[in-house]
């Protein structure tokens, strides 16, 4: 991976711990960081596989692995399933807002509710912690809030590129699970990008047989980069990998 870096930037292997998408495996990446990068240059980086954590810029590096996907959203050819219709009717009646990335008491606590019940964490993530994952930045970013009345239910984070947008993360209220927030947001995001003229939505990396990564598979039209070319991402496709 370092052929599409600068020389002046230090890439590091990395060592991450258990794989958090399969059960077997480790999961290694090479990483850099930087706390400031051309819009562009994240654009390029993005094209090749690369995703980012704060300031941590990684591709995966796992010695017996490729499963880890890139997978991006064609925007202006998207049409929404007529599950992911339901799923809009069903959250009709949520308020949606953008604000700047900047630290929250709100969103801050619902994403230590949602990594408590969903991650099972045994310690509370820190704000120090939160801020190094979701509020450092080196490219431009919003946070989306979805609110019912006065309630926050749910947090995306997405970078706004040039000519895409790309999905960072996305916290809900643990007892909303119901609503099916996660394809909710993203179908938000996505007609945002339509709306902004953007020609890609990355969702980050898709994992076949992981079946809490399957549903990315569902947002189309998508490609997913295989030995570094995209291409569509056919049913036929989708059943090989």
């Amino acid at each position: 991976m370092e052929e599409f870096l600068p020389s002046s930037w230090t890439v590091y292997h990395t060592h991450n711990g258990p794989c958090p998408y399969r059960a077997v495996g480790q999961w290694d990446n090479f990483t850099f960081y930087a706390e400031q990068l051309p819009i562009e240059t994240y654009e390029t980086l993005l094209g090749k596989g690369f995703r980012r954590s704060g300031i941590s810029i990684y591709h995966p590096a796992c010695e017996k692995c490729r499963l880890c996907i890139p997978l991006r959203v064609h925007v202006p050819s998207f049409l929404p399933s007529r599950s992911q219709k339901r799923t809009q009717r069903k959250n009709q009646d949520l308020r949606i807002e953008h604000v700047p990335v900047v630290f929250r008491e709100d969103v801050f606590e619902l994403y230590r509710r949602y990594q408590e019940h969903w991650h099972q964490r045994g310690n509370p993530t820190s704000i120090e912690e939160f801020t190094e994952f979701l509020i450092d930045s080196p490219v431009p970013s919003e946070m989306i809030l979805f609110w019912l009345e006065d309630k926050l239910l749910g947090v995306s984070w997405i970078d706004r590129l040039e000519d895409s947008t790309s999905a960072v993360y996305f916290a809900f209220e643990p007892n909303a699970q119901h609503r099916r927030l996660g394809i909710f947001s993203l179908l938000y995001e996505i007609e945002y990008a339509q709306h902004c003229n953007r020609q890609w939505h990355y969702l980050g990396y898709w994992v076949p047989d992981s079946k809490k990564m399957q549903y990315k598979a569902d947002f189309r039209p998508s490609e997913v980069l295989l030995h570094q070319t995209w291409i569509p991402l056919t049913e036929e496709l989708r059943h090989e990998c």
